[in-house]
């Protein structure tokens, strides 16, 4: 499928900067724990808590509306064995309010070894969901409501200019005989800033890939093996403007492809393409962003269905292209340290039908470290 020059244009057109995480809009939903103390022979204790209300107001044809209103928690505790290692164990719970039981009660493992240089392994539950900072057509904020802790092997390298994220989630493991597929997730991810990340302005470029997969060698499912991937490159742009009332301005641009990698295709097309360009303004309390999205045969396997040509219904309902113009309001404030508070207004107005989807929720955060103890 070949790329018109009008829209090849348009995205040239639009220069781009960088921001830490590509969720930005859900930055206070990551966990910010301190660190691992590794160096020192110690043990801690950590606490994550987020409680939090989405209201997704959807009446379209392609995805539908719901309320998500609960709390996460996840208590954990970390011993730093030597200068490279550190073994944390927890357990994560998720609760939707109106319901008797949580609708998430998991164990959490991690094993963390650092191998120098910025590079480190994690084993277990991995840095993941929304911390992997993918673009939003490719992975739907939504998930983190929905899916479990991510859990696999992941590899991070965090360096002056340099960030990688390679990870491969074991979403569900397949015993012999089992009648269902096992499901796994493998990303990429690397941001390279000219002027070095911690500076936060000037030009980045960036790659992101994800793969989701169905089947396995054991499946006594009588579902076909699935397949399907999204790879997106783009720019980003970012700058101080000469006013007291603005902190950054960010340029946004993004070209997406899919691709249907299947033996046995569900969907009426194997291929698609989309593109997305934003422009953010921030300063300490609110960000604010505008931008238009255009696909065309455009699927992601963990992207949101407002993007997608395909319905979350039935796959064989297909709109083509699909033009969206997206806003989005963040209002946030550290009410404590460790503690933040978020207000979020996320708008999607489709211009071939003329209709706006929107959303709104709140939430507020708790990152502390409770307790720690050197150990002789």
């Amino acid at each position: 499928m070949k790329l018109s020059t009008r829209y090849f244009l348009i995205t040239a057109l639009m220069a781009l900067g960088y921001f830490t995480y590509g969720q930005n809009f859900y930055v206070n939903y990551i966990p910010k724990l301190p660190p691992d103390t590794i160096g020192e022979s110690n043990i801690s204790i950590d606490l994550y808590n987020n409680n939090f209300i989405k209201n997704n107001e959807y009446f379209g044809p392609y995805t539908a509306g719901i309320t998500y209103i609960g709390s996460v928690l996840q208590p954990e505790i970390t011993w730093s064995l030597s200068k490279k290692f550190s073994l944390s164990g927890g357990w994560y719970f998720r609760l939707y309010y109106g319901q008797e039981k949580f609708n998430l009660s998991v164990p959490v493992i991690k094993a963390r070894y650092c191998l120098g240089h910025g590079a480190q392994v994690n084993f277990g539950q991995l840095d993941g969901q929304l911390q992997h900072g993918f673009i939003e057509p490719i992975y739907n904020t939504d998930n983190y409501f929905i899916k479990n802790p991510e859990n696999g092997i992941q590899f991070l390298v965090n360096r002056e200019k340099l960030h990688t994220d390679i990870y491969m989630d074991w979403e569900k493991f397949l015993m012999p005989g089992e009648a269902s597929q096992e499901v796994i997730t493998g990303g990429l991810l690397a941001t390279f800033a000219f002027n070095g990340l911690k500076e936060n302005q000037g030009l980045s470029a960036h790659f992101q890939s994800i793969i989701h997969h169905f089947g396995g060698q054991v499946d006594n499912s009588d579902k076909p093996l699935q397949s399907r991937a999204n790879i997106a490159a783009g720019l980003k742009y970012a700058f101080v403007p000469a006013t007291s009332y603005l902190d950054r301005i960010t340029l946004a641009s993004f070209y997406i492809q899919a691709m249907e990698l299947s033996r046995t295709n569900t969907i009426p097309f194997e291929s698609g393409f989309a593109l997305q360009n934003t422009i953010t303004l921030e300063n300490r309390w609110v960000k604010l962003s505008t931008g238009w999205f255009h696909g065309e045969y455009f699927f992601s396997p963990l992207g949101d269905y407002l993007f997608q040509s395909v319905s979350q219904f039935n796959d064989w309902y297909v709109g083509e292209k699909r033009d969206l113009v997206t806003t989005k309001l963040l209002i946030g404030h550290d009410i404590m340290n460790g503690v933040n508070f978020g207000f979020r207004f996320e708008s999607y107005y489709d211009l071939q039908r003329k209709v706006n989807d929107f959303s709104y929720g709140l939430n507020i955060s708790v990152n502390a470290r409770v307790f720690e103890k050197k150990l002789k």
